[in-house]
């Protein structure tokens, strides 16, 4: 009979809780307090799909902000916390590999100044981007263009000083934000286009006046870019939210055309209206079609907001049209979003919206209705104190994490408790005692399984880890029932 309390993970005895009535804290893991997920519709359907989010709020409702993975139940997958990034998680490829790439950074007035980085299967930092002048790399984007594969494409916010903001209700002397683009070769840091808004774009065609949004008073937030795609022709796509407007960008530095806002070459179809959009990508095939997540409204702008969506829109350079293909709206929870958001459109139709400010995540089928939704926190309080900026979908098998670490294990009032952050493939549990007997084979049942021991006739204890088809990815500490830690733990 095993009586005491032992981590051994952590070679610790105790385990930390959180009061925030959102964390979700585990035994085997007493330092990782994960932000609570519920499923709202749907549920695990067979399908091993995994939801990249980075919550983030107030301590009393985020209990580790951060890069966060969850699986189709609403269990944890990693918990990566705020050194793994607090804005941006995604699923790329670098290099031809699967990557996951994040940012982290300071958040100033609305915007961030950091760095982008990535890491591979291992959760191992392989790459660091850096802007070239300006604020530094900003959180809105992190873009690995898949033709290339090898450069990242960036937001950078820059500050103009002196600017006069009389017009817009500022000081004579206040400051304006510049955006920039660039993409940035990846190994070398080297810049291989740096474009200005500023340059390009008057400022008073914003719909923003100084000190909207998160600004003080004496700085003109004009542009606020939040998105970069780049298109098979090597044209870049940007989402400019204080203009309501989407840029196309040829390669030589000149403007294709502008959709939406005060100069638009289009005439905007019902239905495919947008304001202070996030998130535009052109569609793969370059064909004619975009995709969009529309907020509808801004910290400063309510007044004509409506509900939030996701949008795939379709336009004609010949006619100068666009035209809403379909609109992908949330359930059961709808409002504007204020602030983030992100749409990911699958070539089947389907998509997955993130909800940006609003926190709740949502797959749609090809007619854009919700065929599952999660929500973060308490998901019926929108646009409140939990927001992710983003949130993505990565299809079963596309990330595989392999964590350096081996599966962790504890042992309190004669129940074993053992989780493996970050490990995707983890299906079920081998419970072992003395001389690796099996004392029970167990399924895994969320991040943290866990196992009585009231009847095992054992004097040591580990856990070995399997995938789906029974094979062994690692093996926790063997601890004795007194504490004494025998053998450390290995990932296979």
């Amino acid at each position: 009979m095993l009586l005491l309390l032992v981590s051994a993970a952590a070679l610790s005895v105790g385990v930390a809780t959180q009061s925030t009535p959102f964390a979700a804290n585990y035994v085997s893991e007493p330092d990782l307090h994960g932000l609570i997920a519920k499923i709202e519709i749907g549920g695990y359907d067979g399908d091993d799909a995994l939801y990249l989010t980075t919550p983030v709020g107030l301590p009393t409702d985020v209990p580790t902000p951060g890069s966060t993975i969850y699986d189709r139940n609403g269990s944890h997958v990693w918990i990566g916390g705020p050194q793994f990034g607090l804005a941006n998680l995604q699923l790329q490829e670098y290099a031809g590999k699967p990557v996951l790439t994040f940012w982290i950074g300071a958040s100033v007035d609305g915007h961030g100044a950091g760095s982008c980085y990535i890491v591979d299967d291992t959760y191992s930092v392989i790459a660091k981007i850096d802007a070239v002048g300006g604020e530094g790399a900003d959180l809105h984007e992190c873009n690995i263009p898949k033709d290339t594969n090898t450069t990242a494409m960036i937001t950078v916010y820059n500050n103009i000083s002196p600017f006069d903001l009389t017009p817009v209700g500022g000081p004579e002397n206040g400051t304006l934000i510049d955006c920039w683009i660039q993409e940035i070769e990846i190994e070398t840091g080297a810049v291989l286009f740096n474009w200005s808004m500023f340059e390009h774009v008057s400022p008073f065609d914003s719909y923003a006046a100084a000190g909207d949004g998160e600004d003080s008073a004496d700085l003109w937030d004009a542009y606020h870019m939040n998105s970069i795609d780049k298109g098979a022709d090597g044209s870049y796509l940007i989402s400019v939210r204080h203009l309501s407007t989407i840029f196309k960008i040829d390669k030589d530095g000149s403007i294709v055309w502008r959709m939406g806002g005060k100069h638009s070459n289009f005439t905007i179809g019902d239905g495919a209206q947008f304001g202070f959009q996030h998130h535009a990508r052109f569609n793969p095939e370059d064909n004619g079609y975009i995709s969009l997540f529309d907020d509808t409204a801004s910290e400063f702008n309510v007044s004509t907001a409506s509900d939030a969506h996701g949008l795939y829109l379709s336009y004609d350079t010949s006619t100068w049209t666009t035209a809403a293909h379909t609109r992908y709206f949330s359930a059961p929870f709808k409002n504007y979003s204020t602030s983030q958001g992100s749409f990911q459109h699958f070539s089947d139709g389907s998509g997955v919206v993130g909800w940006g400010s609003n926190p709740w995540v949502t797959e749609h089928d090809s007619d854009g209705s919700v065929t599952f939704s999660l929500s973060l926190g308490d998901g019926s309080l929108s646009n409140g104190p939990v927001s992710s900026y983003r949130a993505f979908k990565a299809a079963a098998g596309s990330w595989v994490g392999n964590p350096i670490t081996p599966p962790a294990l504890a042992l309190q009032n004669n129940t074993a408790y053992f989780s493996w952050n970050g490990k995707t493939a983890v299906r079920s549990w081998d419970v072992i005692g003395d001389g690796d007997q099996l004392i029970k084979a167990v399924d895994r049942a969320g991040f943290e399984t866990s196992l009585s021991l009231e009847s095992a006739n054992a004097t040591v204890v580990a856990v070995v880890a399997k995938d789906k088809e029974g094979m062994a990815l690692g093996r926790s500490a063997t601890v004795f029932a007194n504490g004494t830690v025998i053998s450390n733990g290995t990932a296979y």
